[in-house]
């Protein structure tokens, strides 16, 4: 489970003011020092995050934040960073202290969390020492109690909390017992039972896999989807084949039978395209993820776009992880190349990587994402959804290139019901 990618394990965010116990929390149910604890406030400034297990959940991604309140000279940089964690995790953590009362500030966050649609827990820190003298059976009861009464006597707070936790953050004894209580939500926009095969591929069928090895390819691996395709055939008891592209007919020929699919890399679909028969269905792995975290039909029809682009029109060309550029890198060098081939000169092109992504894309003719494997599909359907809302197409690198070499109905027929819904 510790190897299981970030972009695959639920997100957690912990937030409440400075001082709330937020990190102490998240120390004690990490067992480890994740967090800076310390009682001056503010001391945690960007989120920091920490991959652990909790079930049934399974592998989760922990994400610490800065206190809510900060009015320190950097406390608006701050929020924003905390609003960029509300927009990409799966559940949320709301910690209060029984001797504060909420702020403005706490029912502002809490209300912009239910905005999101992102379930919240609500915990209670208890900082009155009075259950001391009680025996620990006696001692959860209590601080049960002690959050249902803080809670009755704050009524606006249930409306915008689903779960509702009270201890003493400071006692490892409680650690289980939350443990257990976070382990009963449920989390948002998770893929679940889905698969990134769903539908595609059944015990003994035999899949594959094109894995062009090329000077952008990461030295001794495979990337991500490639990885995860072929463990999830194995999942289906399928048989997966692995070569490179021109490698491709000799394996084919060397089949009793014509296999299942073939799934490919983006890069290499024209040629893979003619080396393929047309009675074997072909697609590749950025469709594939397409389909998995997002909403493949939206990408389909953003797809259109690429007909009225003209000299001068804006591209957002952007990627979900962060990698050292190479000298034929798909993003920055290979795209822009097919887009001038295909007679798209003098565009405008922008980037960007990694967690970043603008709030208003509206200024763009077309937004390019790539497969999006290194981002949590809450993460993707949030950044088509901003480009859908604002009128913007957005399109991915598989439907792109494949459309830019008349493929696309052929990499997409496997999914045409789909997307016809």
């Amino acid at each position: 489970m510790e190897q299981t990618p970030k972009a695959n394990r639920i997100h957690i965010g912990f937030f409440g003011r400075c001082n709330a116990g937020k990190s102490t929390l998240i120390n004690m149910l990490t067992d480890q020092p994740v967090s800076l604890v310390s009682d001056v406030a503010g001391t945690t400034t960007d989120p920091v995050s920490k991959t652990m297990e909790i079930l049934p959940l399974g592998p989760v991604v922990i994400t610490d934040t800065a206190g809510i309140d900060d009015r320190t000279e950097l406390g608006a940089l701050r929020m924003e960073k905390t609003e960029e964690v509300v927009k990409k995790i799966n559940l949320a953590v709301y910690v209060l202290r029984t001797d504060e009362e909420p702020t403005s500030d706490d029912m502002h966050w809490l209300g912009l969390l239910k905005q999101n649609n992102v379930p919240v827990a609500l915990f209670i820190n208890e900082i009155n020492s009075a259950t001391n003298h009680l025996d620990e059976s006696k001692d959860t009861v209590k601080n049960v109690m002690v959050g249902e009464g803080y809670i009755a006597a704050h009524t606006g707070l249930s409306d915008l909390a689903t779960v509702i936790g009270s201890a003493d953050f400071t006692s490892d004894a409680k650690r289980l017992e939350l443990l257990d209580l976070l382990g009963g939500l449920t989390p948002l926009d998770v893929e679940g039972e889905q698969t990134l095969l769903q539908g595609l591929v059944e015990a003994g069928d035999t899949i594959i896999l094109v894995c062009p090895i090329d000077s952008a390819a990461p030295k001794g691996r495979l990337i991500l989807p490639q990885v995860q395709t072929i463990r999830e055939i194995l999942d289906y008891r399928g048989l997966a084949l692995v070569c490179q592209t021109e490698e491709l007919p000799a394996m084919i020929n060397s089949l009793k039978s014509p296999p299942k699919m073939v799934i490919c890399d983006s890069q290499a679909f024209d040629r893979v395209d003619e080396l393929t028969p047309a009675s074997i269905p072909l697609t590749s792995f950025s469709i594939l993820m397409a389909r998995f975290k997002g909403k493949l039909q939206d990408l389909v029809v953003g797809v259109e776009a690429i007909k009225n682009l003209k000299a001068g029109s804006k591209v957002l060309i952007s990627e979900g992880c962060t990698h050292r550029r190479q000298c034929d890198d798909i993003g920055t060098v290979k795209i822009p190349n097919l887009l001038k081939k295909q007679g798209h000169t003098d565009l405008q092109l922008e980037f960007t990587s990694g967690g970043a992504f603008p709030k208003d894309v509206s200024q763009y003719d077309l937004i390019i994402h790539c497969g999006a494997c290194m981002l949590t599909r809450r993460e993707v359907l949030r950044r088509i959804e901003c480009a859908v809302v604002q009128g913007t197409p957005i399109v991915n690198y598989g439907v792109l290139i494949a459309a830019l070499h008349g493929i696309l109905e052929r990499a997409i027929s496997p999914f045409i019901n789909e997307i016809k819904r």
